[in-house]
Parts: C-alpha cells; sequence; structure tokens
C-alpha cells in the first residue's frame, strides 16, 4: 500500500501524504478528481442522508448520529475545500521547496530537512496504524454487541442491535434483523475505511505543512544567529540579503498556509466541540455501552487531531517570536548604517505574529483547546437541562 512504500527522497516535501491526496482524487486538474467525486456520492447517500432524512427511534440514537456526523462532516469537509485552494497549496510547495534548495548548500540545514521529512514519513505511517486501532476498537465492540444482544434478547424486537453508525438504511431493518444488521455494518465498515484513509492524508498533509513552516522558521533563526561569527562585511552582506529572502519567502508561506487551513479549522474546533458535547450527553442518557465504545473511539480520534493542530500551531508562533529575539541579539547595531537599515524590516515583521487561525476568529494554541472543551462542557450542561 501507498502508506508503507519507502521515502525515496528525504528532501522531498511531503511525498507521502501528496501520494495519499492524489490517491483519493485530490488534484488540481477537475478531470482527474472521479475519485475524489466517487467519496462524495458513496459517503451521501451510505451516510450523510440517511443520518439526515431517515429519522431515530429514540433521542440518544439522534444525538449519538449527531456526533458520529461531525466526526465524518469534519473529516470530509478537509477533501471538500481542499480542490478549492489547490492555487494556495501547490504555491506553498513550490515555496518550500525553494527554500529547501537555497538551504541545502548547508549541510548541517540539509541534515534538519532530512530529519523533518523523515518524521513526516514516520508519523504518516503511525497514523494510520493508530486510524486502525480506532476502527478495530469500534468494529470489534460493535460486533461483540451484536452478538451478545442476539443471544441474550426476549423477543424478536425487544432490544436493537448496535451498529457502528447510527444510521437507517433505507429498507433495511438493522436494528432488528441480524442479517440486515450485517450488511449495513459491511456497508458502514467500507464508509469507515474510506474516512481512515481521509483521515490519514489530512493528518499527514496539515501537519507536516505546519511543522514544515516551523522548522524553516527555526532554520531562519540559526542563520540569524550564526552571523555573529560572520567578519568581512562582504559576507555579512550577502548572508543578510539571504536572510531577507528567507524571510520574506517564510512570511509568504504562512500566509499561504492561513488561506488553507481557515475553514478546515474552523470546521475542526466546531465538530470537536460537538462530539465532546454530544457524546458525554449519550453516555449520560444511555451508560458505557458498544454504541458508546463506538463514539468514544470517534473522540478520541478527533481530540487527538485537535491537540496536534494546537501543539503544531503553538509551535508556529513561538518560531515567528524567536526570530525577533534572535535578531535583536546579534551585533547588527554595530555593522554599517546600510546593514542596519536592512535588519529593521525584518524586526518589525517578525514582531507580527505568524500562526494559524480558525477562519480569522482566533489563533490556534494551547490555550484554545482547553476553551474548546470547557465550551464543549457548557453545551452539555445545557443539553442536560433542556432534555
Amino acid at each position: 500500500m501507498v502508506v508503507f512504500e519507502p521515502l525515496d527522497d528525504p528532501l522531498k516535501v511531503l511525498p507521502l501524504p501528496l501520494k495519499l491526496l492524489a490517491l483519493l482524487g485530490v488534484n488540481k486538474n477537475p478531470s482527474e478528481r472521479f475519485r475524489l467525486y466517487a467519496i462524495y456520492a458513496y459517503l451521501s447517500i451510505a451516510l450523510f442522508i440517511p443520518k439526515l432524512c431517515l429519522g431515530y427511534e429514540t433521542i440518544p440514537q439522534c444525538f449519538r448520529s449527531i456526533a458520529e456526523g461531525m466526526f465524518s462532516f469534519n473529516t470530509t469537509i478537509t477533501f471538500i475545500m481542499l480542490p478549492l485552494k489547490m492555487d494556495n497549496l501547490e504555491g506553498l510547495l513550490k515555496n518550500l521547496k525553494r527554500f529547501t534548495e537555497i538551504v541545502i548548500i548547508n549541510e548541517d540545514y540539509e541534515q534538519i530537512l532530512i530529519r523533518l521529512n523523515t518524521a513526516i514519513h514516520k508519523f504518516t505511517k503511525y497514523y494510520f496504524i493508530f486510524t486502525n486501532g480506532i476502527v478495530f476498537a469500534m468494529t470489534s465492540s460493535t460486533i461483540a454487541g451484536m452478538f451478545y444482544t442476539y443471544y441474550t434478547k426476549d423477543s424478536e424486537r425487544s432490544t436493537a442491535f448496535p451498529l457502528v453508525f447510527e444510521n437507517r438504511l433505507y429498507l433495511i431493518d438493522s436494528h432488528y434483523n441480524l442479517g440486515h444488521c450485517f450488511v449495513h455494518q459491511a456497508l458502514m465498515f467500507f464508509a469507515l475505511y474510506i474516512l481512515l484513509v481521509m483521515f490519514t492524508a489530512k493528518a499527514g498533509t496539515l501537519f507536516g505543512l505546519i511543522r514544515f513552516c516551523s522548522t524553516v522558521l527555526g532554520i531562519i533563526v540559526l542563520k540569524i544567529e550564526r552571523l555573529c561569527q560572520i567578519g568581512p562585511v562582504d559576507q555579512y552582506t550577502a548572508e543578510l540579503s539571504e536572510i531577507i529572502e528567507l524571510h520574506q519567502l517564510v512570511i509568504k508561506c504562512s500566509r499561504q498556509l492561513q488561506n488553507i487551513l481557515m475553514e478546515i479549522l474552523l470546521a475542526q474546533f466546531t465538530g470537536c466541540v460537538f462530539i465532546w458535547c454530544f457524546m458525554l450527553y449519550y453516555v449520560m442518557i444511555s451508560g458505557i455501552t458498544a454504541e458508546g465504545i463506538a463514539v468514544g473511539a470517534m473522540l478520541i480520534a478527533l481530540s487527538t487531531e485537535t491537540f496536534i493542530f494546537c501543539l503544531l500551531g503553538n509551535e508556529l508562533t513561538l518560531k515567528g517570536l524567536e526570530i525577533s529575539t534572535a535578531m535583536y541579539s546579534t551585533n547588527w547595531y554595530d555593522q554599517p548604517v546600510k546593514l542596519q537599515k536592512m535588519v529593521v524590516p525584518i524586526i518589525q515583521q517578525s514582531q507580527q505574529r505568524i500562526g494559524i487561525t480558525a477562519a480569522k476568529f482566533y489563533y490556534i494554541d494551547y490555550n484554545r483547546y482547553g476553551q474548546s472543551l470547557k465550551t464543549a462542557y457548557s453545551f452539555y450542561l445545557l443539553l442536560k437541562d433542556i432534555f
């Protein structure tokens, strides 16, 4: 499978995540997106339309379905938005490649980028294994619940079978007919596996882009710190000119990254709040059940992904601030006035926060994750009072 292919070129920007995107049909050319359109159609017919239109027997089923729908929509919306952001994505990848070509002349910086690409490649593989574990937990608990219900229920319609996804499927009586239930589980497992690959591609691409931007900011910081070791004015000028060029390139990269992530992160944090809220309410109403374990597995996956976004967003902001600190710490004030004037724009621009935001409403960092959990708990208390 593509996920387990070896890393051929350690200096290529995000090779494995981009292969996964291509496998799913994310391409700038609309004529080559047939796989992506087929995925949209299948998920809509098998998942989203039944959840929205076919109704539920109980309130807990409804709230569980909403939580599952938010998880599925949160994964799918990335692949709705990315084709619309292909110009920004290709421009960002092109600029990161250009940055790589400039700095790999120095062996130290080359090794930093090789370690980064190797880490992103390994992370994508391990994340795929992690999401496989989530799917295994969901399916195994559901199948165990099915057989337990079948052998312990008193009458034909006394107890409903647990489902991987809580939704009716047109004419299939999946809650009370064991054969229909297996058909439902098979169709939902295929949808779940599609979401798994999308989940992995999303994490590898977006986390990789954020981490790459943080790393190139760190390389600029290293280059600034090494200015003090340069004596001749002409060498100092050449190195400072390169730093200015790279800094402008990174600022452009950060803006492109922001344009790619704005709507995706807004959906991410909104989905995280809703799935926490409805999961808590579902457990309060129904207790720990096979269905609860399935939703809990989704909750763990989405919460982990959201926390990593906060972790990387916080790191990106800190790396941006380090540029200003590093430049202040150099001996730029001992240089000729011409060089001092070159330094001033770097200091001014580095004082503007570099980071990722959710639709420009708020920056993504550690504090935002805690606030999201507090918001989810507040909504849960509101639901508890209403229902």
